[in-house]
C-alpha cells in the first residue's frame, strides 16, 4: 500500500506525548524487513530495524552517535548495520563493531536496543525497560499466518493521534456515516455492550434477523437475506485491536456463523502521526485471487479514503488540546473508547508512579 504523503516528524527536545512504554507495539509486517534496513520513528524515538546474517530481526536506536545520521537509511554489512554517512557499523546488541576510518579504533559507543519479537507474521517492539519485556503478553493473532485463512493486509502512515484511531474501531456506529457501503441498522440500532476484562476492553454489537450492509452482503453473497449479526471488538493496551465481523442465518449458533477477523494496530509515531497496520481474513474462496484483490481494494478505500480523512481533520481541529480538556460529549456508542482511554491513562500513571487525574478514575 502506498503511504500518504506526510511531512517528516520533527524530533528534538523532550517528547511532546505521553506513552505507555512497557508494552508491545506493532513495528510492521515481518516480511517487509528484508536485506535492507528500515528507518522508523516510534513514540518520538528514532529506530532502525534490520536483520543480521542469520536472518534475526533487531531494533536499535536509529540515530548514529557520530553525526546523528539515520541508521535505518544505511545498509547491512557482514551482519551489522552500517551508517550511511560515515560507515560506522553497529550490531544487534547496539555496540559499534567497525570503524572504517584511519586508525580503525572502534568507538566505545552503544545504541539503545529495543526487544523485538517476530510473531504471527508481525514484528512486535517493546519500547520500555528491556528486562520487563515478556513475549507471553503479545496478543494472539495466529490466524494471520494460518493457511486456513486468506488474508489481505496493509500498512500506512496516518495523520492523527493514535487514540483517535482506536476510538474509531471501538465505536462501530461511525460506519453508517463514514462508509456508504457498510450502512446497516446493526451499527446504530443493534444491542450494544461494553466492558473491561483485566487490561483489555471489549465492545459487542448484536442485531438479529436483519439485513447486512450492501458491501458485506455482496461479499458474502447474502444481499437482502435476513441474517444475525455480531460485532466483537477487543482492545489490547495501548492500541492493538481485533474486530470480528460475524454473520449467519437467523438462529444459527454464533460459533457456526461466518467469521471475518481483522487486526487494527496503531503505533504512535508522534502525537500527530500514527503507524497503522491492518489485516482482514476469510476462510472461504481461499484461492480466489480476484476476490482477494477486490477485498483489498475495498478495505484500502474504507481505511484510507473514508476513515483516515475524518480522523485527520478531527485531530487538526483539536489543535493540540488534550482530549478531556475539550470536554467531549459522550454518546451511546462511546462506551468502548472511553473505557480504553481511561484504562490506558491508569496504566501510564502506574508505570510512571503517579496518580491518575480525576477523569482517569476507574470506569
Amino acid at each position: 500500500m502506498q503511504a500518504p504523503s506526510l511531512s517528516l516528524p520533527v524530533l528534538g527536545g523532550p517528547p511532546r506525548g505521553t506513552y505507555l512504554r512497557d508494552c508491545w507495539y506493532v513495528a510492521g509486517w515481518a516480511d517487509a524487513l528484508g536485506e535492507a534496513p528500515i528507518d522508523r520513528v516510534f513514540l518520538e524515538e528514532p529506530v532502525a530495524l534490520f536483520r543480521d546474517e542469520a536472518g534475526a530481526a533487531h531494533a536499535v536506536g536509529g540515530r548514529c552517535p557520530h553525526r546523528f545520521a539515520p541508521l535505518g537509511q544505511g545498509r547491512v554489512v557482514e551482519g551489522a548495520l552500517a551508517c550511511p554517512y560515515h560507515g560506522l557499523r553497529f550490531d544487534g546488541s547496539g555496540a559499534c563493531v567497525f570503524n572504517p576510518h584511519p586508525g580503525g579504533q572502534v568507538p566505545a559507543a552503544r545504541l539503545p536496543v529495543y526487544p523485538l519479537e517476530e510473531r504471527h507474521g508481525l514484528l512486535w517492539i517493546w519500547m520500555g525497560a528491556a528486562d520487563r519485556a515478556d513475549p507471553a503478553q503479545i496478543p494472539d493473532f495466529a490466524w494471520l499466518v494460518d493457511p486456513a485463512w486468506a488474508v489481505v493486509r496493509g500498512a500506512t502512515r496516518a495523520e492523527g493521534h493514535y487514540e483517535l484511531y482506536s476510538d474509531n474501531i471501538l465505536d462501530l456506529s461511525h460506519a453508517n456515516f463514514v462508509h456508504p457501503a457498510l450502512v446497516a441498522r446493526a451499527f446504530t440500532e443493534g444491542e450494544r455492550r461494553f466492558w473491561q476484562d483485566g487490561e483489555t476492553v471489549h465492545a459487542e454489537y448484536v442485531r438479529l434477523n436483519d439485513t447486512l450492509s450492501d458491501g458485506i452482503g455482496a461479499m458474502l453473497g447474502r444481499v437482502g437475506q435476513p441474517q444475525d449479526f455480531y460485532g466483537e471488538v477487543t482492545w489490547h493496551a495501548p492500541a492493538v485491536l481485533r474486530f470480528d465481523y460475524i454473520a449467519g442465518p437467523p438462529g444459527m449458533p454464533r460459533a457456526q456463523c461466518t467469521l471475518l477477523p481483522s487486526l487494527h494496530a496503531f503505533t504512535p509515531e508522534t502525537p500527530d502521526t500514527t503507524h497503522y497496520i491492518w489485516a482482514t481474513g476469510r476462510d472461504f474462496a481461499l484461492d480466489d485471487a480476484g476476490f482477494s484483490q477486490a477485498m483489498q481494494a475495498a478495505l484500502e478505500h474504507a481505511f484510507e479514503r473514508e476513515d483516515m480523512p475524518i480522523i485527520r481533520d478531527s485531530h487538526r481541529l483539536m489543535r493540540g488540546a488534550d482530549f478531556w480538556d475539550l470536554k467531549p460529549l459522550v454518546l451511546g456508542g462511546d462506551g468502548g473508547g472511553i473505557r480504553a482511554r481511561r484504562l490506558l491513562q491508569r496504566l501510564i500513571a502506574r508505570e510512571r508512579g503517579s496518580a491518575p487525574a480525576e477523569h482517569e478514575a476507574a470506569v
